[in-house]
């Protein structure tokens, strides 16, 4: 007995430090709020920059095309749902309460009437699923590259220009041989492709562990409570592949699988716009997993327009000629560098050495399209070192949080 007590406590107490994570992550986020007219614009000169360095300011738009997505799933709807409430109803009837309850609506009754009609609806529901998944997900993969930023992405529409000009058929994209030779004639340098592999619907409750929490923590055990009932209801995942191919050679030069989730819901039946809508939202998930990688290879980079200083002197901040429109973010991490041209001593060759400075510059409030204002952090004396026409780069981005692998 003592056992079961001390099993259910420390589940009731994984329930507590779950909820206080949770609502520290639904806190908002983002930069500092900044001020530039209160800070005094710096008066010292531009940083050197060797002529070897000042290719590194040239950054070519890189052109993407995100196509050709395909449906590997073997997702079903109908005897998902039907399976749950059945199973439902069973086991309310087995508890005595009223007969036929399913998920979010106790006391529908689960008769024959009512099974025909399900079967024709989720046979229908599941149909219009097929026809638009692929399409759905690769809206998610051109959205997630877009706001990437460092490139310039085709849209579906534009590539549909392409196919006309060039008499491709689209239903004839089946390879990457000819995805390959479709990349070329539009001059772009990477296409983007992949499929939908997989989708999983499945029903959660945690009503044992709520009625847990609220009759041992009491008020703070019914407010922990209703924070584990985010968690309950329809749990819909994903995993989508996604691969880079090379145009120029035609070489894979990145695959990956990765997965999301999303919760929509305690609906008993989930129609077409709320499943087709939970996907989209779990493969987004699932596509952050991919920004770690992809955001070295599209790197976006700026320079530093001016520097000012905070009067107390304690504060250093500067404009950067990156914004919203290369995929700045407020709350966005950059870095930057300086230049030192160093010669071979065998060659006498004069080359270019890019040297990071140790301080990070974070993105405030004050961000226009192709402009933004970061404050610079860091040691005094490396904060003295950032100077007008430094090299910006952005960090590399991070995958899922916590949270979001969970669902929310």
């Amino acid at each position: 007995m003592c056992d079961v007590k001390k099993t259910t406590m420390i589940q009731l107490i994984v329930l507590l430090l779950l909820s206080v994570f949770l609502f520290a992550a639904c806190a908002t986020t983002g930069g500092p709020s900044h001020d530039p007219t209160s800070f005094l614009v710096d008066k010292g000169e531009m940083g050197p920059i060797p002529t070897s360095c000042k290719a590194a300011y040239q950054t070519a738009v890189i052109k993407v095309a995100v196509v050709n997505f395909t449906n590997n799933t073997t997702f079903d709807y109908a005897t998902m749902v039907q399976t749950n409430i059945q199973g439902t109803s069973q086991r309310t009837r087995v508890g005595g309460a009223a007969a036929g309850a399913t998920p979010g609506g106790v006391g529908v009754v689960w008769g024959e009437r009512e099974k025909r009609q399900f079967q024709t609806d989720g046979q229908r529901i599941q149909r219009e699923i097929n026809a638009k998944l692929s399409d759905s997900v690769e809206d998610g993969v051109m959205n997630e590259f877009v706001n990437m930023g460092g490139m310039k992405v085709y849209t579906r529409t534009e590539m549909k220009k392409v196919l006309e000009e060039q008499k491709f058929q689209a239903s004839g994209l089946v390879n990457d041989t000819q995805l390959v030779q479709l990349g070329k004639i539009a001059g772009i340098k990477y296409i983007v492709t992949g499929s939908v592999n997989n989708v999983n619907l499945s029903y959660k409750t945690f009503q044992s562990a709520r009625k847990g929490l609220s009759d041992n923590l009491g008020i703070v055990g019914s407010v922990i409570a209703a924070g584990v009932e985010t968690q309950e209801g329809w749990h819909i995942g994903t995993d989508i592949a996604l691969r880079i191919i090379d145009v120029e050679t035609g070489e894979i030069l990145f695959s990956k699988v990765v997965s999301g989730k999303h919760i929509i819901g305690k609906t008993p039946y989930p129609n077409y716009d709320a499943l087709i809508g939970g996907i989209k939202k779990a493969a987004a998930k699932a596509l952050e997993d991919t920004r770690p990688e992809l955001s070295k290879w599209f790197t976006v980079r700026g320079y530093i327009m001016q520097t000012r200083t905070s009067p107390s002197g304690s504060e250093r901040s500067a404009l950067i000629n990156i914004g919203t429109k290369q995929g700045i973010k407020s709350g966005s991490k950059l870095v930057v560098y300086i230049f030192q041209e160093i010669k071979d001593p065998f060659t006498s060759k004069s080359t270019c050495d890019m040297v990071k400075i140790p301080v990070t510059l974070e993105v405030t409030d004050q961000i226009q399209d192709e402009k933004a204002w970061v404050m610079v952090q860091g040691d005094s004396s490396a904060i003295k070192r950032v100077k007008v026409g430094g090299l910006v780069e952005r960090v590399p981005m991070e995958g899922q949080g916590f949270f979001k692998k969970l669902g929310y």
